[in-house]
């Protein structure tokens, strides 16, 4: 105890802290001045056509909110409406992300002919107050609409861009905005919880990387060299230690719902209550006290609600306008993504519900990240999705969109490399059918007996690993943000004892997985807390073993997070997860695979199996068994595209 144990490196995680080569100042303003020639060059890539209009930057302005914060934005006009002041749509981008590292929206949207306002968002980059994790944004978002339309350009229609988190910034202003927005287009992020859906696992490297985050938007006025990050950010990411999880069954915390229906006011004085904090005004920045949150809130608030901070009052019945949402198969925020669209498909009204489209594309978070190396089915159809020129057109400028004509699904099928359409989701051509967990109680490591069929098991023997929390299984590939995402080779973990791993025989004509891949599982374990991890794993006839889904649960919350219980050490217990939604196709010759053990570092943190009793730092190592036998018969549910 005590000693830091570091299990994995930056390398492996494939992790950099360098953000951006330097660029001598006197070179920005002339690069600045190439940027719409090289929008230019892009766009006739992108299939959009030749620009239509010349694009001008405005100088730096503000905008003062109600509490007396100025907002630091840019305004990027065609030069026409400049020149004649006329009017045009306008195209509204919130972010943290310094406003100054995406002047190149600005000019592609104005080179189109729409009035553009890049905003840093309170507490970021230019603009003053202080950063609260999205609490304001609401608020925030509403003004920054009214200010629009008191500008000369103003037209009567606003349209909202942005990925990640200028996406949720979009999705704070969606619903009872006064009809002040046309349409949003929130890339690569969700309204939906994103610490949800993880099977009670916390998101352990997830939010680090948001904390290290924050912290560089909110001390830098502009982008870094380098990131910013603390000595406690490494060893979150390296020791398995440093975030052992075992909190009480019963701990009694402030849960995120009693946050609904509250204003910013009420809020910011419980949560000062809470932390004894002698001031907390959101209008300045106070770096201590920002710490103070950043570093605390998280880990102090029962993350019970459905939805994002700053959101939780969203009703997807008063959303007004369509909304096309771009996802990615290996993004951290698919499954949300693809929550929110049926949630609006379902329960939305008029032209929200009616219009609203999802692509999804062979993506990862801020990188092309599927099975295919072919740049136009990755970054360029990711360009696409994201500027998303055609459908602001549509919206904003009632051009025809041939699109809308078609499903509203789009969807990559990885490893045909093609896109399809379809109405519902999964598509009523997946069938599901249910593949069975074998092996002669020798699954250990790929070289073991483990294998995998669609015929159920009869009497056999359950395999067993020790699962020790001080060496756990290191993340490769998956959905992340900040360390190494997509599809990657699972070799180095099918190695080791702890991770048992189950292949089918080769497929002779291919099978295609559309939909959502579910799992029931049948485990015993010596600890009353512990963890279990699922991968799905595509692997070549060279013996290449690509990751597809990974998911996992924590044994406390198999009923659900509000429903936490212990389990009885040795007792055969049922967990019935979602693995994840996916399309994929294996080729002729490939195998299905499926690895499973009880660790996920860092992508996930690890249970310490001491299940809230013990002191900070200690641990058991527990006996897992897995069953796949006439009584409990361990399967994926698997969505079968036919």
């Amino acid at each position: 105890m005590g000693i830091k144990k570091y299990v994995t490196d930056f390398e492996y995680l494939d992790l950099s802290f360098k953000r951006q080569p330097y660029i001598p100042k006197l070179l920005k303003k002339p690069l600045d001045q190439m940027l719409p020639v090289a929008i230019r060059i892009l766009g006739v890539a992108l299939g959009f056509g030749r620009k239509t209009q010349q694009a001008v930057r405005l100088p730096e302005c503000h905008m003062k909110l109600s509490d007396g914060t100025r907002l630091a934005m840019d305004v990027y006009l065609p030069k026409k409406v400049i020149k004649a002041r006329s009017k045009c749509p306008t195209i509204l981008v919130r972010m943290p992300y310094w406003k100054d590292n995406f002047n190149f929206i600005g000019y592609a949207y104005a080179s189109y002919g729409f009035a553009v306002v890049i905003q840093d968002i309170r507490g970021t980059g230019h603009s003053e107050g202080m950063n609260f994790i999205l609490i304001p944004d609401r608020q925030d978002g509403l003004e920054t609409l009214k200010w629009i339309t008191k500008q000369f350009w103003y037209d009567g229609k606003i349209g909202m861009s942005g990925a990640s988190y200028f996406g949720l910034t979009q999705w704070c202003v969606s619903w009872d905005n006064d009809n002040l927005l046309t349409t949003i287009c929130p890339a690569v992020s969700a309204n939906s919880n994103m610490m949800r859906m993880h099977g009670g696992l916390n998101i352990h490297s997830l939010i680090n990387a948001f904390k290290k985050i924050l912290i560089n938007v909110t001390i830098h006025r502009d982008s870094p060299r380098n990131d910013t990050f603390t000595n406690k950010h490494v060893d979150l990411l390296l020791d398995p230690s440093a975030s052992f999880y075992n909190d009480k069954i019963d701990v009694n915390k402030p849960k995120l719902s009693h946050f609904e229906g509250l204003p910013i006011e009420t809020i910011v004085k419980f949560i000062k209550r809470m932390f004894k904090l002698k001031e907390l005004n959101l209008s300045k920045r106070n770096y201590e006290y920002f710490f103070v949150l950043l570093d605390r809130l998280l880990e102090n608030i029962d993350i019970n609600h459905e939805k994002m901070f700053g959101m939780l009052d969203l009703d997807v019945t008063k959303i007004s306008q369509p909304v096309f949402m771009l996802a990615g198969w290996y993004d951290l925020f698919l499954e949300h993504t693809l929550k929110d669209y049926l949630e609006i498909k379902k329960n939305g009204k008029g032209i929200a519900k009616e219009h609203s489209r999802i692509m999804i594309g062979p993506f990862a978070h801020a990188a092309v990240g599927g099975k295919t190396n072919k740049l136009d089915n990755g970054l360029l159809n990711f360009l696409r999705g994201f500027i998303a020129k055609e459908w602001y057109m549509h919206w904003l400028m009632e051009k025809e969109y041939p699109e809308m004509k078609k499903p509203p699904i789009k969807y990559y099928v990885l490893g045909l490399d093609k896109w399809r359409y379809s109405y519902v989701w999964p598509p009523e051509r997946s069938m599901y059918k249910d593949l069975y967990l074998h092996s002669k109680g020798k699954a250990n490591t790929r070289d073991g007996d483990g294998r995998l069929s669609f015929k159920a098991p009869a009497d056999e023997s359950e395999d067993l690993y020790n699962f020790d929390p001080i060496d756990p299984v290191i993340t490769k590939g998956g959905r992340n943000l900040e360390i190494s995402k997509g599809a990657l080779d699972q070799e180095d973990s099918e190695m080791r004892d702890d991770v048992l791993v189950y292949t089918s025989e080769p497929f002779d004509h291919g099978v295609e997985v559309t939909g959502d891949v579910k799992i029931v599982l049948y485990a015993s374990s010596s600890a009353k807390d512990t963890d279990f991890m699922v991968k799905l794993v595509d692997v070549s006839p060279k013996g290449k073993a690509i990751l597809i889904l990974d998911a996992g649960i924590r044994a406390r919350f198999r009923n659900g997070h509000d429903n936490p219980e212990l389990i009885e050490p040795g007792e055969v217990v049922k967990y019935e997860f979602l693995v994840g939604n996916i399309s994929t196709f294996f080729k002729p010759g490939h195998r299905i695979r499926v690895d499973i053990t009880s660790s996920n570092f860092p992508r996930y943190d690890v249970n310490s199996n001491m299940g809230g009793e013990g002191k900070e730092g200690e641990f058991l190592i527990a006996e897992q068994k897995i069953y796949h036998n006439k009584k409990f018969p361990t399967h994926l549910i698997l969505p079968i595209y036919i």
